[in-house]
């Protein structure tokens, strides 16, 4: 299963999301790998992997420089300290617009050959991206099984859905008919916020079949937990935020995906 978490807003949860639901899932015995796709990494240092200080230390070769050289990708995956966490990392390659383009052009069948090598190995493969709607989130979402939209709860939450539920449609007309949204993940919920219980209500109210049952409240921990270079299982096991992972990756692993 190839998942990939999106959203073109930056902000709504999306890293957060993709480090915690993949050590979750992990946590339930499942063996899983995170991509991270995004030029900053934040996926990466939030399993431990922060990025080099120094830019101009030589990286070796990651997913799409090995996917256009034709060489197999297991080279650049990475295990993490967490049980059954790989991590394929993020790297200076994901800033080169040249190597994007040609991968968007002609190595998207190679690329899912990739992918789905890495799938043998691994159940769930978890893509994390940039907060757009093209380049990189464009070629994750081409390669991927279904989506996974975090929605944060303030206003222009129904704007941001309006701008990527047509790329998503697009993505089913013209490129994989089986792609699927996984499921709108509500996040940064604040109880005391009416704000927030309004956009709960919108959103279940329009997409009734679509929206997950777990909603991610605001918790400080989970920024915490990312500083620390950890999920948040493994820095305070005991939070609200932390247990709200858990339970998305019920509903993952109930059949939702």
């Amino acid at each position: 299963m190839i998942l990939t978490v999106a959203s073109q807003k930056g902000g709504v949860g999306k890293t957060t999301t993709a480090v915690n639901l993949a050590a979750s899932l992990a946590l339930a015995g499942k063996s899983t790998l995170l991509v991270d796709l995004d030029p900053q990494g934040n996926a990466s240092s939030g399993v431990g992997f922060p990025r080099d200080p120094n830019p101009g230390s030589r990286s070796p070769p990651g997913l799409l420089s090995l996917t256009s050289r034709g060489k197999p990708a297991g080279s650049a995956l990475r295990p993490t300290r967490f049980d059954r966490l790989s991590l394929l990392p993020s790297g200076p390659e994901l800033s080169d617009l040249e190597l994007i383009r040609e991968i968007q052009s002609k190595g998207l069948d190679r690329l899912r050959t990739q992918l789905a090598a890495l799938g043998s190995q691994h159940e769930f493969l978890l893509i994390d991206c940039p907060p757009s709607l093209g380049g990189l989130p464009s070629i994750a979402l081409a390669v991927s099984d279904s989506v996974l939209v975090p929605i944060q709860c303030e206003y222009y939450a129904m704007e941001g859905l309006s701008q990527i539920l047509p790329i998503i449609n697009k993505i089913q007309s013209e490129i994989n008919p089986k792609f699927t949204i996984s499921g709108l993940l509500l996040t940064m919920f604040s109880e005391e916020l009416e704000l927030s219980r309004e956009v709960v209500r919108e959103i279940v109210d329009y997409f009734p079949d679509s929206v997950f049952r777990t909603i991610v409240p605001r918790d400080v921990v989970l920024a915490e937990a990312a500083s620390h270079g950890l999920p948040a299982y493994h820095y305070a096991p005991l939070s609200r935020g932390a247990w709200s992972y858990v339970e998305l990756a019920k509903e993952v692993l109930d059949g939702r995906t």
